[in-house]
């Protein structure tokens, strides 16, 4: 039988082989982070190859730059690409120079968010709200500036595409893709994007309450 071969292991062998106390591979297990067979006496059993890939999983986790550091270089990356592209922007005119520095205030605070955001597997919805709250703030701003929707939306797509720009190449893996950039890719795409839907929501209502009364109906 399988179970029997060396490359399965006891409940004990495994977690010496992971440097965890036997309780806290029975809670991994029990939680689905590492499959096991039960023995017909009820005994777990471990394949060798399973605990060698979560060990894999969890370094290349550890070895991720810390949100701080991380959110610090995306930050210089991303202020490159503004810079070099944000003179030819139609709306960029809207803004003045105080207002453009608030706006590089919240495009900083929102990359902090959004890379906590993507490195995080829990505890994500309270870092989504003050997502949504900063995108809810852009689009009021924005209704009030009188900025059209249409270029509401590009300047928001401007600095999302710099954003996303900046993480490539490869996070982890020198300028190669592997599963962890493109976890990390999808996250930030689905973190930005609820803060663009509530940058829209903000902007449609911020324009109904500035319309003259009777004008809407």
């Amino acid at each position: 039988m399988p179970k029997d071969s060396p490359r399965w292991l006891t409940l004990g062998e495994a977690a010496r082989l992971l440097g965890v106390h036997p309780t806290t591979l029975r809670r991994w297990s029990d939680q689905g982070e590492i499959p096991y067979l039960r023995t017909p006496g009820g005994h777990r059993r471990f394949l060798r190859e399973d605990l060698e890939a979560f060990l894999a999983r969890r370094k290349r986790l550890a070895d991720l730059p810390a949100p701080e550091q991380l959110a610090h270089g995306l930050i210089q990356q991303a202020r490159q690409e503004v810079v070099e592209g944000i003179t030819g922007e139609p709306w960029y005119t809207a803004f003045g120079a105080t207002d453009r520095a608030a706006r590089r205030e919240s495009g900083r605070r929102l990359l902090g968010l959004a890379i906590q955001y993507t490195l995080r597997t829990t505890g994500r919805e309270p870092i989504l709200e003050e997502g949504r709250r900063i995108g809810w703030e852009y689009g009021q701003d924005a209704a009030r500036r009188g900025l059209s929707l249409v270029d509401t939306v590009r300047a928001f797509l401007f600095f999302r595409e710099a954003l996303i720009r900046a993480t490539r190449p490869g996070l982890t893996t020198q300028g190669q893709y592997d599963d962890q950039d493109v976890h990390i890719h999808r996250s930030l795409r689905q973190f930005l994007d609820q803060v663009l839907f509530a940058a829209l929501e903000a902007y449609e209502r911020t324009m109904r309450d500035l319309l003259p009364a009777g004008a809407a109906s």
